[in-house]
């Protein structure tokens, strides 16, 4: 694999790479055949599935798997992905100019997710708009069956509600946001923080579940 690029991150699995304009262009960029086809099928991907803008970045593990319409993603210019991010039939994913998903983040739309202008999240953080599964067991058992294969039943619910996450904020390692949430401009999460409730513009917050516990500006001025 080639050094680390000016854009790559410390702790990165690899490089992340524009789009490449050919099958040479992409061996180029990786200096490997296997490297190179698997850039291409990740860039072909991301163009079947979402609306990208330009100078995009993604790394070769970036996935974007969609089951509703092309159009239900936008990805905005100059966003760096390495993360897995799925839409469900019903969802929707909205992302920023600038943004950056770093190794192992998960994105799970069954409703729209929207994240903002320049916000980072770091190694690991996971955004669900959905339960995942339905809470009553019997319902879940119905839907696992359903996924295996084992029968087509769908009488089940599963609870959404859509997630919002402002501009320039900064989701800390292992963080993790449910579905309903909003968390307002600037807003740092501390790493490993379980966020549940919305969370104001402005602030630190840390802890399961996350609550703020500095005012940023007084933090950035002490």
């Amino acid at each position: 694999m080639p050094a680390l690029s000016p854009f790559d991150h410390a702790f990165a699995d690899g490089p992340v790479f524009l789009e490449p304009s050919g099958f040479l262009a992409a061996f180029k960029m990786t200096r490997s055949l296997a490297a190179a086809r698997r850039l291409q099928a990740v860039w072909r991907s991301f163009h079947a599935a979402g609306q990208l803008g330009p100078d995009i970045r993604l790394g070769l593990d970036a996935r974007l798997v969609n089951r509703n319409k092309r159009e239900a993603v936008s990805i905005g210019r100059h966003t760096v992905s390495r993360a897995i991010m799925r839409l469900e039939p019903t969802g929707r994913l909205t992302v920023g100019e600038r943004c950056y998903f770093g190794d192992g983040v998960l994105i799970s739309a069954m409703n729209h997710i929207q994240i903002g202008d320049g916000t980072l999240f770091a190694h690991g953080v996971q955004v669900f708009d959905n339960n995942t599964h339905p809470i009553d067991a019997e319902e879940r058992e119905r839907h696992f069956a359903k996924i295996l294969g084992l029968s087509k039943n769908t009488d089940y619910r599963i609870a959404h509600a859509p997630v919002t996450v402002g501009r320039r904020c900064w989701l800390g390692m292992n963080a993790i946001v449910f579905r309903g949430v909003t968390i307002g401009d600037d807003t740092v999460v501390a790493g490993g923080s379980v966020v549940t409730t919305d969370l104001p513009s402005g602030v630190i917050a840390s802890g399961n579940p996350a609550v703020p516990v500095r005012n940023l500006k007084e933090f950035v001025a002490a």
